[in-house]
């Protein structure tokens, strides 16, 4: 199996909690390059590569009781309209802040623009504490630390396995359309709350 250049990749980044209680949050990218299509193995190589690096700017910020699992890559078929399961890899990220954990459905919230205005991304970051939350709002350190967080989510990479350029980005499916992301990234100051909903849902 290969990737072809041009496919629509979905990405689940799944962490789980001590108790087993799961995390996750859900990627949008493009891969595309001159020497696809591209291998399994070295598609997921760099995702879990682009992974590390977003997830690796809060690594210091979010409780220890919190740990990487799984990184879950998917494609979409245009002539199905679904997505097929490309392979999962391990995920060894290890968030390391000892402070008392805030509620589980406290969290970071980040909005993202896209190329087209009515277009958003957004992502809910959960796994914060109280080290971090000074009278109700993030404080400075973490709110830097999101933005950088905001930033690797929202930059084109280029994968060390595959040299493709990995484009993220929203994928709307009621349009079946792509909308890369555009230069702009926020993190809300208060705490946004992430309500549960059916795994694999978001943007």
């Amino acid at each position: 199996m290969a990737i072809d250049s041009g496919t629509v990749l979905r990405v689940l980044a799944i962490a789980l909690f001590t108790d087993g209680e799961l995390t996750e949050n859900v990627f949008n990218a493009v891969i595309a390059g001159a020497g696809g299509p591209f291998d399994v193995s070295d598609v997921l190589s760099d995702i879990k590569d682009w992974m590390d690096d977003v997830y690796g700017n809060l690594t210091t910020y979010l409780t220890d009781q919190l740990d990487g699992s799984q990184i879950q890559v998917y494609e979409f078929d245009p002539i199905d309209v679904d997505w097929d399961e490309v392979g999962t890899d391990s995920w060894s990220w290890d968030p390391s802040q000892s402070a008392d954990p805030l509620p589980r459905g406290v969290a970071i919230q980040l909005n993202a623009t896209t190329v087209d205005p009515d277009v958003q991304g957004r992502k809910y970051i959960a796994g914060g504490t109280e080290f971090h939350n000074t009278n109700g709002n993030w404080n400075s350190g973490m709110q830097v630390a999101a933005g950088s967080w905001g930033l690797d989510w929202i930059a084109p990479q280029t994968g060390a396995a595959t040299g493709a350029t990995i484009t993220p980005g929203v994928w709307s499916p009621t349009r079946g359309t792509f909308y890369q992301f555009g230069p702009g990234v926020t993190v809300k100051v208060e705490p946004g709350y992430q309500r549960r909903r059916k795994r694999g849902v978001g943007v």
